[in-house]
């Protein structure tokens, strides 16, 4: 019997398949067992070769009777491996759940499913005629046409969702779902079960393997019909997927920053020109360059202007705290609005962007600073754990009782964390309930979903949080939002910091004053001039998008050119810039602008210093070209294993 040969992907960091033979047919996208080396290992069929002369090993077990990726999905997934300049074996298995990326893990035929009867059960909501009119143009949507679905907070960008996901389950398709993060999907899920019941299932990874290979099974075989996921759920299988749906689509949650460096909306937006199907984008804040294609006619855009209770936005303000004292950083001013608000039986709300007690913990008399042994890090002090931890690495250090330098007892903060502000404020409102949102708060299961629920039935109360309070929460009962320490925005060297500024207030406004319109925001500020902030002042989020449009495009700036980082980190910072150095002398300026090597932001992380080399090209095209020339290069330079190197496409994180 003659053999039959095929590429093999493998889960390793190399840069190609191998070539392996079988007597038995093998549908691409299927999964093998492969001798790699002394070891079985998991491999992925990509393509089988005609007429190989060369000699190649067995593939010694065929785990699937099915494909796991169809020959559409394949594609997609090597468009993702070229254009990220990210290994296909690895970039294949991000994508599996974890239980088959076990080569014990045997896939029999799916098995038949009772298919969820879709039933036209009734809205619980009226549209407003905004939303109406949304619904009916991204419902006449056929083939690839990328939408933008803009609108303020408050504006029922949800309800959209759900009478488009009706318009495809009536035709028998199913819908993919993804929302940034897991804080906002229990909210986003209820919403969508009630309405939809059994026929909505869940993927994202604080579940356990278990769960996510059956909601895999189940929206493959089509058992159910809506899949709401976070990034890790953006190349999921669908037996006839009608509409990707993007949730908050400008969030820097779909970007990974480890591994695979790839961005789930763009893979979103990609899977859905090669299905020829509609995607729409949602967002109050549309990031920079959806609305740059926006205004190329390349996507469409539906606007929602208006908050479906028909209340006012709330008022913005800003104070100037040069000359203020704070406590615990907030002003008296705040302090008064706070309390103005709580005798009104409302809500306030503290946004701060800092979990833990102190961000900075110091000797007054030597200036000691408290810094991890791993990270180029300021060990954050928490005051209930009695640790001083790094929030890069988690390591975690007792309170010293004097100096480690000195010896003098003259240790102090610096700064405010949401921990601290718990304490002060229940200081100052002993009667009055606080609630607390950030990492360390919500990391038990469904602590999330209980303190929703306590903020919800509580009328009088403050709620202090980080991002994670401002993302897509609704609180009814919120008339007061204080912002504190936004200023990183103004001072901040990072490309994307004055865009992130932006959408981050524009966001927190937005849970406020949704009942009636009597509603103040409070940012504090000592740059209370800045021309950014007082853009934002005004409340309108596209405008303030479009001045900050008109300066990138001026100074040729993402997006209006297209970046890459090339990353290497090792212990010895001389080596890294002797690799990089030694990189960029290869580059053709004509080509692109090369800049550095510069030490990353966080410089030192896990014990090994990080370089950049960041390139900046007028087209795609430019770009990825060079950076395959230079990976090419790397592959032949036996001084690149002397670095851990990776290559950043779209960066976000500098």
């Amino acid at each position: 019997m003659n053999n039959f040969f095929y590429n093999v992907s493998v889960a390793i960091p190399l840069r190609q398949t191998f070539t392996y033979h079988s007597k038995q047919k093998i549908i691409p996208g299927t999964r093998v067992a492969v001798k790699f080396g002394s070891r079985s290992k998991l491999g992925i069929v990509t393509e089988e070769i005609k007429g190989t002369t060369i000699q190649t090993k067995t593939i010694h077990q065929v785990l699937d009777n099915d494909p796991i990726f169809s020959e559409v999905e394949l594609k997609i997934l090597a468009w993702a491996s070229d254009y990220y300049h990210h290994p296909i074996g690895e970039v294949l298995g991000s994508f599996l759940p974890t239980n088959l990326r076990n080569i014990k893990t045997v896939l029999d035929d799916m098995d038949a499913v009772a298919k969820v009867e879709i039933e036209n059960n009734p809205f619980q909501k009226n549209l407003t005629p905004q939303q109406t009119e949304a619904v009916k143009t991204l419902s006449e949507l056929r083939g690839f046409a990328p939408t933008l679905l803009y609108g303020v907070t408050g504006s029922g960008k949800t309800e959209v969702y759900i009478r488009c996901i009706q318009e495809q389950l009536l035709q028998q398709k199913s819908v993919l779902l993804l929302a940034p993060e897991i804080a906002l999907t229990p909210q986003l899920e209820q919403r969508v079960k009630d309405q939809f019941g059994p026929a909505v299932g869940m993927y994202h990874s604080k579940m356990t393997p278990a769960k996510r290979y059956k909601a895999w099974k189940q929206f493959r075989a089509g058992e159910i019909n809506i899949l709401i996921g976070t990034r890790s759920a953006a190349m999921m299988s669908a037996p006839k997927l009608g509409l990707i749906i993007v949730d908050e689509e400008h969030d820097a949650s779909y970007k990974q920053h480890e591994g695979f460096k790839f961005s789930a909306r763009d893979l979103a937006i990609k899977r859905a020109q090669m299905l020829k199907i509609p995607i729409i984008l949602g967002s109050a804040t549309p990031s920079l360059r959806t609305l740059r294609l926006v205004d190329e006619k390349k996507f469409g855009l539906i606007k929602l202007t208006k908050r479906i209770t028909k209340q006012n936005p709330p008022k913005f303000s800003i104070l100037d705290i040069n000359e203020t004292p704070l406590t615990s950083g907030l002003a008296p001013q705040a302090i008064e609005a706070i309390a103005a608000t709580l005798k009104q039986q409302k809500q306030a709300m503290i946004f701060i962007n800092r979990r833990g007690f102190a961000p900075q913990f110091i000797c007054s008399s030597c200036a000691w600073r408290a810094t991890c042994n791993s990270c180029d890090s300021s060990l954050v002090l928490h005051h209930h754990l009695e640790r001083l931890i790094c929030h890069r690495c988690d390591s975690a250090f007792g309170v010293p009782s004097d100096c480690p330098s000195c010896g003098a007892e003259q240790l102090a903060i610096v700064g405010t964390g949401t921990e601290q502000l718990e304490i002060t404020l229940q200081e100052l409102f002993p009667q009055i309930s606080i609630f607390r949102m950030d990492k360390d708060s919500t990391k038990k299961a469904n602590s999330m979903e209980l303190l929703l629920q306590a903020i919800h039935e509580s009328k009088s109360s403050i709620l202090i949080g980080t991002q994670m309070l401002i993302k897509g929460h609704d609180f009814p009962n919120l008339e007061l939002v204080v912002a504190i320490d936004v200023d990183q925005g103004v001072t901040s060297l990072h490309p994307a910091a004055i865009e992130e500024m932006g959408q981050q207030l524009i966001q927190v406004a937005g849970r406020a004053g949704r009942s009636d319109g009597n509603a103040l925001v409070l940012v504090q500020s000592r740059y209370a001039q800045d021309k950014n902030l007082l853009q934002l002042k005004k409340g309108n989020y596209l405008n303030f998008a479009k001045s900050i449009l008109a300066e990138r495009k001026a100074l040729n700036q993402p997006p209006y050119s297209f970046e890459a980082i090339i990353k290497a980190a090792s212990p010895k910072t001389q080596t890294n810039i002797d690799f990089l150095d030694q990189l960029k002398k290869t580059i053709d300026t004509k080509r692109c602008i090369a800049v550095g090597p510069i030490p990353a932001m966080q410089a030192k992380v896990r014990g090994s210093y990080q370089h950049h080399l960041v390139l900046q090209a007028p087209t795609r095209t430019d770009l990825n070209s060079l950076l395959q020339d230079l990976i090419n290069q790397l592959s032949k330079n036996k001084s690149s294993n002397k670095v851990r190197w990776s290559v950043d496409v779209d960066p976000i994180e500098f």
